[in-house]
């Protein structure tokens, strides 16, 4: 019977790939609609796109001047641009209120999804007519990268530590252009281009990170803007107040109605927003971040484990050791024990 149902799998398989590759598809993942460009490739190539547009993580060249020129779409994803060897311009706005951005060769632009409908990337072609293509060199050919929303919110849940790119995943809804980016930022970002698979999302992962502590950026546009999107785009920005608050002062009380307070939410509106955008409640989230902590601090320290209770914020040793074993499924001093153990 499994021979069978795996031979008949290999058939449709083999009968898929013998179909002409389509320029562009619209594709549905557990209820997420999601936009993937491919372009037309050999029949060797096609195992690998297959496997390009169903990854979490997807690479394309930036198109070229005339395709993209005047373009307006609405992303359903996030795109992470590094603008190759010609200046780019984004546009976002409607009538009078459109923005105009420019960007020079080598900038990185961060664009969240459901920005306004008027969106539109161009590339504008250098005297001469030389294109957005070349080869190697961080200033070459542009790079996009798309990753969806929904799988880093539902990952959210699951690894506290991806509710460090919270803030940077918030700024994007707005637009978020990256200044002075250090070559091995970029370095890595042309690198994700060349994997597949784990090692792909691996060093997606890091560069997230170096992107999420990177301080010097500027938002492109502006909380007034008029048009689709603005009631999250306000919300965005106040959730990202919101975490570098908590961020800033995990160690002391803090509670929902405060901190919403503080970014001018009402306490269930705040709360709704806040586990939208981290997938955690408020709670959870604050718990979390207290034990990540104590976790550096057992590691790196000889700190006594009651003074790493107080330090991170916790108010008694029976709380801590309660939610440090449901977090990390051990106590503190096995959690200690182990570390040191593996680093002997």
């Amino acid at each position: 019977m499994l021979n069978t149902m795996t031979s008949a799998l290999a058939t449709q398989a083999h009968a898929r790939a013998l179909l002409p590759a389509a320029p562009a598809r619209r594709h549905v993942s557990r209820g997420m609609d999601t936009l993937a460009w491919r372009a037309p490739a050999a029949p060797a190539q096609a195992r690998g796109e297959a496997s390009e547009l169903s990854a979490t993580v997807r690479c394309e060249a930036a198109a070229a001047p005339s395709a993209q020129a005047g373009a307006a779409r609405c992303l359903h994803d996030h795109e992470l641009h590094l603008i190759g060897a010609v200046p780019a311009r984004l546009r976002i706005g409607i009538g009078a209120d459109e923005e105009t951005h420019s960007f020079a060769p080598g900038t990185v632009v961060l664009l969240g999804p459901r920005l306004p409908r008027s969106l539109a990337f161009e590339h504008r072609a250098l005297p001469g007519g030389s294109g957005s293509g070349g080869s190697g060199g961080i200033g070459s050919g542009g790079l996009v990268l798309r990753f969806s929303d929904e799988p880093l919110k539902r990952g959210m849940a699951l690894f506290p530590e991806l509710a460090d790119a919270g803030p940077l995943l918030a700024r994007a809804r707005l637009g978020v252009q990256f200044v002075g980016l250090e070559a091995g930022t970029l370095a890595r970002l042309r690198r994700i281009e060349t994997l597949q698979g784990l090692a792909r999302f691996s060093e997606f992962t890091a560069l997230l990170n170096e992107l999420a502590q990177w301080g010097d950026y500027r938002v492109l546009s502006g909380v007034a803007l008029a048009g689709e999107g603005l009631g999250e785009d306000m919300q965005a920005l106040r959730i990202h107040k919101a975490l570098d608050h908590i961020r800033e002062n995990y160690a002391e009380a803090l509670s929902l109605a405060e901190v919403g307070a503080l970014v001018g939410m009402r306490e269930n509106a705040f709360s709704r927003s806040f586990r939208r955008a981290t997938g955690q409640t408020f709670t959870d989230f604050v718990i979390g971040l207290r034990v990540a902590k104590a976790c550096r601090l057992l590691a790196s320290t000889r700190q006594h484990v009651s003074s790493i209770c107080y330090e991170v914020g916790f108010n008694n040793i029976s709380n801590f050791n309660r939610h440090f074993r449901r977090i990390e499924g051990m106590t503190p001093g096995e959690f200690r024990a182990r570390r040191h153990g593996n680093s002997a």
